[in-house]
């Protein structure tokens, strides 16, 4: 009689992501509640435990769930209402839509909606950042989504006193400290929305709870001439300057970079998550990621929101990064598929300070893994793997998702939500942000 365990998952390819990014044929994870036990050959792993599941993976690809690492989740309810305008006038025109919508069911709604999208599309873990984190991280506790959010300090569209944000903060941090699913953090938008006192507050907040702190920053050409002309350095260099930079520093975007800003980041192990399909869309720019890489940042990728995308599907990200990059440099050999799958896994792993618990399968993490079928033509035939997960495969053709050792989608049916109910209800509210409701 082997040891026991809950699910033993067989066959198939298996990705480990792990530190030699080993590729195991005919693999096999085993699982004993929200942990790995081990991960090896099926032979191996079929020998030593005894497992009250086991799950034949034959023809599908295991590997770690997706990390999402900047979004703005229940921006799903704003999908399509700001297109083919830049990111200035969007958010002129995004905000008073917030702000009339974006009550805590409404987000709690969204949210869910945006988990099941991510899920459908492999993605195990993301980042958040929006109104009523509160409702956002409820949602995700309810349908067993992994989530990393917190306070997103906003100073030009809430007069919230200081005392009152900090007393917020640290309630969240404390609430949700030992949550198996809710990673807290602690945010503010960006330096142009926030005040110097803000962000001298957070900086004290973070370094006292050890916490990783998130904000846009070289988002666009006008946000850097903006916080140039207002503090007299650019966005990075204030926030260089106020000691926000650092190991659990993640900056989402990074488009607009000086050389010298990018060995600074590179000094001071900033992550940046790159979302090229939001940069694209609002015209933006491109980051440099090849450069940033190169010169040892973390890169980590993101969707950013519905409202800018329009979807949430880490696959697309990922073959954007590649050929955008490869175009960009007139160079084919940058940014090769197994680096870009990393960027999705381990990069966004290390840019939340999770690395010690997902974003690659081994035994000690937390259970978060997909199974992505290879039954399709447009994967058909298969001779790399990884290959394939960066420049063929779509969303739709992940099969099963697990988050902390529970199936949350099984052959590409949700378990733990309502897909039908969610779509309704999102077209009750829709009918009524039309009419002005």
């Amino acid at each position: 009689m082997g040891e026991a365990v809950d699910i033993l998952v067989v066959g198939g390819e298996v990705l480990t992501q792990n530190a030699a990014r080993e590729r195991i044929k005919d693999g096999a994870v085993a699982i004993r509640e929200s942990k790995i036990i081990a991960v090896g050959s099926r032979n191996d792993l079929m020998a030593r435990f005894e497992a009250k599941e086991v799950v034949d993976a034959s023809g599908k690809v295991v590997l770690p769930g997706l990390v999402n690492a900047h979004t703005h989740a229940a921006m799903t309810l704003f999908r399509g209402i700001a297109d083919d305008i830049p990111l200035e006038p969007w958010l002129q025109k995004i905000w008073p839509l917030e702000k009339k919508y974006a009550d805590a069911p409404n987000v709690a709604l969204g949210s869910e909606l945006a988990f099941a999208e991510m899920v459908r599309g492999g993605t195990t873990t993301a980042a958040d950042m929006y109104w009523h984190y509160q409702a956002a991280a409820q949602a995700a506790k309810k349908v067993g989504f992994r989530l990393f959010t917190g306070i997103g300090a906003i100073d030009v569209l809430d007069n919230e006193s200081k005392d009152s944000l900090e007393r917020r903060t640290r309630e969240f941090l404390e609430e949700y400290k030992k949550d198996e699913l809710i990673r807290p953090c602690v945010q503010v938008h960006a330096t142009y929305t926030v005040s110097r006192e803000t962000l001298l507050l957070v900086k004290r907040i973070v370094e006292e709870y050890g916490a990783v702190f998130v904000t846009h920053a070289s988002e666009t050409r006008v946000e850097v001439e903006d916080v140039t002309q207002k503090t007299g350095k650019t966005p990075i260099h204030y926030l260089e300057e106020l000691g926000l930079l650092g190991r659990r520093t993640l900056l989402a975007h990074g488009v607009h970079l000086t050389d010298e800003e990018i060995r600074l980041l590179a000094e001071r192990k900033v992550s940046i998550a790159h979302c090229p399909s939001s940069n694209l869309k609002l015209g933006s720019g491109i980051a440099r990621v090849a450069d940033l890489l190169a010169a040892g940042v973390n890169m980590a990728i993101g969707t950013d929101g519905s409202a800018s995308n329009n979807d949430l599907d880490m696959f697309e990200e990922m073959h954007l990064t590649a050929l955008v990059q490869k175009g960009m440099k007139n160079d084919p050999t940058v940014l090769p598929a197994e680096q870009v799958l990393y960027m999705a896994t381990m990069g966004g792993a290390i840019a939340l300070n999770m690395d010690d618990e997902i974003g690659s399968l081994e035994a000690g993490k937390r259970a978060d893994l997909i199974l992505v079928g290879f039954e399709g033509l447009h994967v058909t035939p298969v001779y790399d793997a990884v290959s394939h997960l960066v420049f063929a495969t779509k969303s739709a053709d992940v099969e099963a998702v697990m988050i902390n050792g529970r199936w949350v989608m099984r052959d590409q049916t949700l378990l733990t939500m309502d897909e039908a109910q969610l779509k309704a209800d999102t077209r009750r509210l829709c009918a009524k942000m039309r009419a002005g409701e």
